[in-house]
Parts: C-alpha cells; sequence; structure tokens
C-alpha cells in the first residue's frame, strides 16, 4: 500500500503530522501488546523446541547403545603378530589359545600357460583372438519391447544365419539382413517383444573355478585381442586373476579363493589353445594345516574362527615355538560407551532444569518496533535476554519430563544371583546426594569399571532387560515427554494447524491484520479533521483578509 503524500498546518501552522503519529502512537497499544504476545509464545514454543531435540537425541543414544557389542567390546592380542594376528569379536570368551604350528598356509591354485596363435606363434598384447584356436561364442539376445526394426548386438559373425524364435519358442517370419545388422518382420509387421536371435558372433572361454560347480563362460568381441581376453578374464565374475606377461608370452592364471576345493580348470578347446594336456587334471590350491592347543586342524583359508576369534596365520613355522592369543573385555570402550549416553543423560536434565528454574523478568516484555529504534543492538539484546529468561519456569509438562527420566534409574533392576549388582547404583550410576544436581546421574567410574570386568553381562542386563533395562525406559519415557510437547510446540518445520501454540499464534495474527486495517481507517479520520480544519482555518483568515480590505478603503 502506497502512503498518501499529505501537506499539513499549511493554513494553521500546527504540525499535524507529529499530533497524529503520537495519536496513532495511542491507538496502536492494543496492537503492540498482541504482537508482543505473539513473540513471547514464539520464545516458548522455541524453548520447548530445544527441549524436544535434546530429548530426541537422549532417545537416539538410547537406541544405539542397546547393542550387545557396546557391552561386549572386547581386545585382542598376539605374542608375535608377524606369523599370526587375532581380531575378537562380541561373543569372544576370555580366554586364551595357543597356536602351536603352522605346518603350511592355505594357497590358491595358480597356473602358467603360454598361449599360441594359429600358427603356432607366441601371442602379444595385440594378437587377435580369431587368429587363436579358441571356441566361437554362441550368442543368444532377447527383444525386450515390440519394435519394427531390431538391431543384434553384438553384430553376427559374417556369413553367419540367425535363428530367429518368439517367446514360445517358435520360428517366425522374419529375416536378418547383413548389410543393415537388423531383424525385420517378412509381412512389415513389428518384430514382437520374447523373440530370440541365436547365432555365433565373438569368441569364448569356459572356465571352472570350484569343484562341482557348472563351467562359467568368458566371452570376448570378434574383434577382441589378447588384451581384451586378459580383461575378460579378470572380470568379476570369472573367479579368477589374469597376468599376461608380453616379454615371455606367458599368462599366469590364479584363483581368487585358496584351498584344496578352489581350482581352475578350462574347457578342452581353450586347453588346447593355451598349451595344455587335455587330459590334464585342474590345478588345485591347498589348504592350511596347524594345530591349536594340540589339535590338528586344516582350513581353506589363511583366515579362521577359532573360539569367536579371528585369527589369521600369516607363515608357517615349527613346532617349539608357539604363538600365544588371548581375548578379554575391552573395559575401557564399554565403560566409554555407557559414559557417553549418561553425559548425553545429564545434558538433557540440565537443560530442561535450567529452563524450569530460569528467573522470570515479568518486567521485561518484548520489545516493539519502535522501542528497538531506540536502542543499540546491545541494549537490544540485554532486554530480549531478560524477556526470554524464565518462559517456562515451573512448567508442569517439562517437570513431568524430568520426573519420569529420574524415576527410571531407581525402577531399574535384574534378576541375578549376585546381590551386589542387581540395580544400577550398585554398579557405579546414581541420582548422588547432592539434591542441588537437579538429578543428574553421578558415575562411579572404579565402580563401574570393576561391575564390567567383573561380569560385562549382568552390566548388559541392567541396560537393556526387556522387562525392567534402563535403555528401553529411558526410550520410552523420552518418546513420550516428546509427544506431549509436540503436541503443544510442534517441531521444526511444523504447519501452525498442527500444534495448539502454532493455531494461537495465527489466531493473534489475524487479530492483528484485523486491528492494523482499523488503524489504517482512524489515521485517515484523523488526517480528515486536520484537513477540514485547515480548509475552515483558510476560509476564515480570507474572510479577515476581505474585510480588513474593506475597511482600510473607507477610511
Amino acid at each position: 500500500m502506497t502512503t498518501p503524500i499529505r501537506f499539513g498546518g499549511l493554513a494553521s501552522g500546527i504540525d499535524t503530522d507529529t499530533i497524529i503519529k503520537q495519536l496513532m502512537q495511542v491507538e496502536r497499544a492494543p496492537v503492540d501488546k498482541l504482537e508482543q504476545k505473539k513473540q513471547s509464545t514464539e520464545w516458548k514454543r522455541d524453548a520447548y523446541r530445544e527441549i524436544n531435540r535434546s530429548l530426541m537425541t537422549l532417545r537416539n543414544s538410547a537406541v544405539d547403545l542397546m547393542f550387545s557389542r557396546n557391552f561386549y567390546a572386547k581386545t585382542a592380542s598376539s605374542s608375535d603378530e608377524s606369523r599370526v594376528s587375532v581380531v575378537a569379536g562380541p561373543s569372544s570368551g576370555n580366554t586364551a589359545i595357543r597356536i602351536d604350528s603352522v605346518n603350511n598356509l592355505a594357497t590358491a591354485a595358480t597356473q602358467i600357460v603360454e598361449p599360441k596363435d594359429k600358427d603356432g606363434n607366441a601371442v602379444t598384447k595385440v594378437t587377435k583372438v580369431a587368429d587363436m584356436n579358441l571356441q566361437s561364442a554362441t550368442q543368444v539376445v532377447t527383444l525386450s519391447t515390440l519394435t519394427k526394426e531390431w538391431t543384434l548386438s553384438p553384430k553376427p559373425r559374417a556369413g553367419e544365419i540367425v535363428a530367429l524364435k518368439d517367446a514360445s519358442n517358435n520360428p517366425i517370419d522374419a529375416s536378418y539382413d547383413e548389410a543393415t545388422g537388423k531383424v525385420t518382420m517378412n509381412d512389415g509387421s513389428d518384430v514382437p517383444t520374447g523373440t530370440t536371435a541365436t547365432y555365433t558372433s565373438g569368441y569364448q572361454i569356459q572356465i571352472r573355478s570350484v569343484e562341482g560347480e557348472e563351467f562359467k563362460t568368458i566371452k570376448v568381441a570378434e574383434d577382441a585381442t589378447m588384451e581384451n581376453l586378459v580383461t575378460a578374464l579378470n572380470g568379476k565374475d570369472s573367479g579368477i586373476s589374469a597376468f599376461f606377461e608380453p616379454i615371455s608370452g606367458k599368462l599366469s592364471l590364479t584363483q581368487k579363493q585358496t584351498g584344496n576345493n578352489a581350482i581352475i580348470e578350462l574347457d578342452a578347446t581353450t586347453k588346447t589353445a593355451f598349451g595344455i594336456d587335455p587330459l590334464a587334471i585342474p590345478v588345485n590350491g591347498t589348504n592350511a594345516n596347524f594345530t591349536v592347543n594340540g589339535i590338528t586342524m586344516s582350513q581353506s583359508s589363511n583366515t579362521v574362527t577359532i573360539d569367536n576369534m579371528t585369527v589369521t596365520l600369516k607363515s608357517s613355522f615349527a613346532a617349539g615355538n608357539p604363538v600365544t592369543l588371548s581375548a578379554a573385555t575391552d573395559t575401557q570402550k564399554v565403560f566409554d560407551n555407557i559414559k557417553k549416553f549418561v553425559d548425553q543423560y545429564n545434558e538433557t536434565i540440565d537443560l530442561m532444569n535450567k529452563k524450569v528454574k530460569e528467573e522470570r523478568y515479568r518486567s521485561f516484555n518484548p520489545l516493539t518496533n519502535a522501542q528497538k529504534d531506540e536502542l543499540s543492538e546491545d541494549e537490544i539484546k540485554k532486554w530480549e535476554d531478560k524477556a526470554m529468561s524464565g518462559l517456562l519456569k515451573n512448567d508442569t509438562i517439562v517437570r513431568g519430563a524430568m520426573d519420569a527420566l529420574r524415576g527410571k534409574w531407581s525402577s531399574t533392576s535384574s534378576a541375578t544371583n549376585d546381590a551386589e549388582m542387581k540395580q544400577l547404583f550398585q554398579i557405579g550410576l546414581s541420582t548422588g546426594a547432592d539434591f542441588t544436581n537437579g538429578g543428574k546421574i553421578e558415575l562411579n567410574e572404579e565402580k563401574l569399571k570393576a561391575a564390567i570386568e567383573k561380569d560385562p553381562e549382568q552390566v548388559y542386563q541392567l541396560f537393556t532387560n526387556t522387562e525392567s533395562g534402563l535403555l528401553l525406559q529411558i526410550r520410552d519415557a523420552a518418546t513420550s515427554s516428546r509427544t506431549s510437547i509436540t503436541r503443544i510446540a510442534g517441531t521444526d518445520g511444523s504447519g501452525a494447524p498442527t500444534y495448539s501454540m502454532g493455531r494461537e499464534m495465527a489466531q493473534i495474527d489475524t487479530r492483528i491484520q484485523r486491528l492494523n486495517a482499523l488503524l489504517v481507517d482512524k489515521e485517515n479520520a484523523y488526517y480528515r479533521r486536520f484537513a477540514a480544519m485547515e480548509t475552515a482555518m483558510n476560509q476564515a483568515n480570507s474572510q479577515a483578509a476581505s474585510l480588513q480590505q474593506f475597511l482600510g478603503g473607507g477610511m
């Protein structure tokens, strides 16, 4: 809305703009009060939301701590990492084992071959696969979508007959044009979905890497080179790693797995092309053979699981100089996990305590825009700090949330034969004797670490037992409190109609808009009255001047 340009006081000499402005300040008082109320409501809503965010963090912290790995953290060590290393898992016992000897490590099957071309010459990286005595690859491709012309890929070999069948495996009346590489229906209709084309294109190697499995087929294009073939052999599905040494012309094939059952077996045609006796038995790897606590063991891998510990054999060694492996509870890590949760709990309780105990300065209302114009930024900040203080003082919802959370620590218990580990205060977690701390948890590091070392299972049960474990109770209490607060103050990004304070502020906005419209009318009315006064004074001045002129003329 454009503010009209007004010229007041021309006849009377009165500063009408200032007078009207002062009058409107009085008239605007109800609007100022509504805006202050809305500002206070927004601050109170934000204070609620700050608590809600802290409760969400606490809830997530409780959920994260529920995982057993947080209470069964283990540390493991080896007397000789260069020969045997070890990693303990959560289910590893507090135990020690002895690796008496490692007769041999597990190995992967490796085969060195010398591929030849059709003339019996050693191949190079750029030798064409077509010049080697490898199998021709049979391609079977299927059309996925109805189309007028179907371009086959890979392209069939020159002069190749393409067998075309429908989805039911019946021949169809269609033709393949070698010049264009396309399949079309002879009657001009669309090539139906599901049509299959079978033809020869490119070359293939068949390889088996695990005894008893089917052969895997590795295919290369019609114009592929030896280098392309090596790349295909290194594909993720081949089961082997391939390396070609161009100077010697030798190709190394290595099985990706170790052990007796991991083999390298090629099809008969490939064996001939690679200079392997067609009757040769497959090359296989070897198992690791070692002795643990006097028991002889054989495994296909050098990484084995013993007593829930992951053991890696790194070198072979004879009996007489054993390697000792040990696992124990990682007390410090378990302690740190629990302490992190306790710190988050105390942070949440601290925040709520601060909000319900803050001093309320009732004489410090939110500043109006006019008041802000008269103050510096520093003065505004100091004023608003006091105006925002204590908005949740003695708030029943926040106090209820605090009481619910604090009560869970004393109600937590666990069935155990150990009378000294039935409740949390017995393992070093209590609300303490200081009643001024607002219910924060005091953590006795010495007692908690002793409890973890003595019986980590019992500590775990105190926190996670489905009936009376602390973490589930804290999770549920935090969730319930968040629900109550969200109903009143919403969450970040919530629409105003979804929570009670939002609806209240929307109603205030409606009232402010209505009052502002009335204020515009009131201001215009004031200007009309002063304008009428100016008009009347102009008329009076004009009459006085005329009378003066008349009287003066008669003398």
